[in-house]
């Protein structure tokens, strides 16, 4: 065990007994004929049912029994089938990435159906998160059927008004939830009656799936439902939610439309501009264009994201795209500025990070959370002004569900509004409430441990970082919550830096003492402490990610850390 800070600052430690890790390993890599360092990678997940997590298959991931479990579900089906009658449906969703793409996905299947479609987002400046009586009044005005995405469980006065105008209102949503209007249809695995195993989905996964099962029940039995798988993964993999069996599928299945000539306009068109070469993957959808089809929503258009994603034209697309790119430049540019605002060492004694100024931009308060919290591990708040109110953010590890504080911070009378789910919340207060927000966040979160430990997955040799090794990890992809990309370790390594790119990316090579030799990259570093550090000895330890390197087709090393 590693007793010293490593040069991130960092205490390493192995996953598990590496002697026992050995001795499973190579039964479970001799019962499903696959290599030890996949099954070793298998253990650490304690996947069970091997073959169907390699596969990902749908239908063998993807039960209609199950999703008959969702409370509610069988309403869907009147709902809809008014929906049809009618051919009019309004439709209101979240700004972020989920909610552009479950309404493009029921946008483009309303097409295909004969259905007109009227889609609202609201505007994160002037109003905020959830439904609001503007913007029913004026879905009204469209139609009596009101779909909600990604939002509304918890908007009881709002479900309410809607059934009083006469209207028909069903929520799609996966965020906490205690309780909602009776009258309405609200389908959420988060409601206290739900008996489905579903809660790990996103917006968009659950409408898929909610689709699935009309098509199922003949409702929509002429739509082809599969096609939008590639908008399914999107979300998934955006929304941060755990990639469990049936969101693994998802994503891996979707990820193969993607990456085929059947892939959504809009996302293609963003990857043309994104000037990505390379086979597409969860990687590319989460930290690329991603945060591209967030920026519409976080400087103020918020129509954009959902408008690239449901266009049927790829000149229009191309269009939305380039206007989406310029908005992510600036938002880009906000950010650093914000960053370089805030000083860390003010968290040093609490266990949150909370900042407040007037002076931020609204849109960008949630990635400057999730920023700050990746930097210390400590569940950040971040906020500032919005016209008399005070609108903020919240991201965390998942140590304790922050979406539940806020609700629990709305029920002591200090928030006006707030949810979430564990790792992400938003909220709203007044301006003398912001100290009280304080006191009650490091009050619940004071029994929390804070540290700064990291763990490798595998002990391995240099020569073991080759193209076998690659197509392994393949088969483990895709990776992200729950499934995350495995870090490696060699131990007595030389380390050498050939170049540096930018001031703060360097190219290394690693070698042993049997002759064998790798080339990789650390990002993002400070590069006068790192020859300082490696000026210290001649060996180091070396944690790392296994990459194929997009342009000379080797593979490489993505260093996270030395000691």
């Amino acid at each position: 065990m590693i007793t010293k800070k490593s040069f991130n600052g960092v205490f390493w430690h192995s996953l598990n007994n590496n002697n026992e890790l050995e001795s499973d390993a190579f039964s479970v890599a001799q019962k499903n004929n696959i290599s030890m360092s996949l099954a070793k990678l298998l253990i650490n997940r304690n996947v069970k049912k091997i073959p169907n997590f390699l596969n990902s298959k749908l239908k063998e991931n993807i039960s209609i029994t199950e999703i008959m479990k969702l409370h509610n579900i069988e309403k869907s089906i009147n709902f809809f089938e008014k929906v049809k009658l009618d051919k009019k449906i309004a439709i209101f969703s979240d700004y972020d990435v989920d909610g552009a793409c479950s309404a493009a996905i029921c946008k483009k299947l309303f097409l295909q159906l004969g259905i007109e479609t009227s889609v609202y987002i609201p505007n994160r400046f002037n109003e905020g998160y959830g439904l609001n009586i503007k913007a029913i009044d004026k879905m009204l005005e469209f139609s009596s059927n009101i779909l909600v995405l990604d939002c509304g469980s918890n908007n009881f006065e709002e479900q309410r008004y809607v059934h009083d105008k006469k209207g028909q209102i069903m929520v799609v949503d996966h965020h906490e939830c205690d309780d909602f209007f009776e009258r309405a249809i609200v389908i959420n695995p988060k409601t206290p009656n739900d008996k489905s195993s579903l809660n790990d989905l996103c917006a968009t996964g659950l409408i898929f799936l909610i689709f699935v099962y009309l098509k199922h029940k003949n409702l929509f039995s002429k739509s082809d439902i599969l096609q939008y798988l590639d908008l399914v993964a999107l979300a998934t993999i955006c929304d941060l939610v755990p990639l469990n069996s049936i969101n693994r599928s998802l994503v891996k299945q979707g990820l193969k439309i993607i990456n085929s000539e059947n892939l959504n306009k809009g996302i293609q068109t963003l990857i043309k501009q994104a000037k990505i070469k390379q086979i597409i993957s969860e990687y590319h959808l989460g930290y690329i264009l991603g945060p591209r089809i967030n920026a519409g929503g976080r400087m103020g258009e918020s129509l954009l994201g959902f408008q690239l994603l449901s266009s049927e034209n790829i000149h229009q697309a191309l269009q939305y795209a380039q206007i989406i790119e310029g908005h992510n430049q600036n938002r880009q540019k906000i950010q650093s500025q914000i960053v370089s605002d805030i000083d860390l060492e003010e968290s040093n004694n609490q266990n949150i990070n909370f900042f407040y100024s007037e002076k931020w931009h609204i849109g960008i308060v949630g990635i400057i959370a999730g920023r700050l919290m990746r930097i210390n591990n400590k569940p950040s708040f971040i906020m500032t002004t919005s016209n008399d109110f005070v609108v903020g953010s919240g991201r965390s590890l998942g140590e304790k569900n922050i979406g539940q504080l806020m609700m629990i911070a709305v029920d002591k009378g200090i928030l006006i509004k707030g949810g979430g789910h564990a790792k992400a919340c938003g909220f709203t207060l007044l301006k003398e409430k912001v100290n009280e927000l304080k006191l009650f966040l490091n009050e619940e979160t004071k029994d929390i441990e804070i540290n700064n430990n990291k763990y490798y997955e595998s002990l391995i040799d240099l020569n073991v970082v080759n193209e076998k090794l690659i197509r392994d990890l393949d088969l483990l992809s895709p990776f992200g919550q729950q499934n995350s990309e495995p870090i490696f370790k060699c131990s007595d390594l030389k380390i050498s830096i050939l170049k540096v790119f930018k001031e703060k990316h360097a190219k290394l090579v690693f070698s042993d003492n049997l002759g064998s030799s790798c080339e990789g990259m650390l990002f993002d570093t400070n590069i006068t402490k790192l020859n300082n550090y490696l000026s210290n000895k001649s060996h180091f330890d070396c944690y790392f990610k296994v990459k194929k390197d997009s342009y000379s087709n080797n593979t490489v090393i993505h260093l996270e850390d030395i000691h």
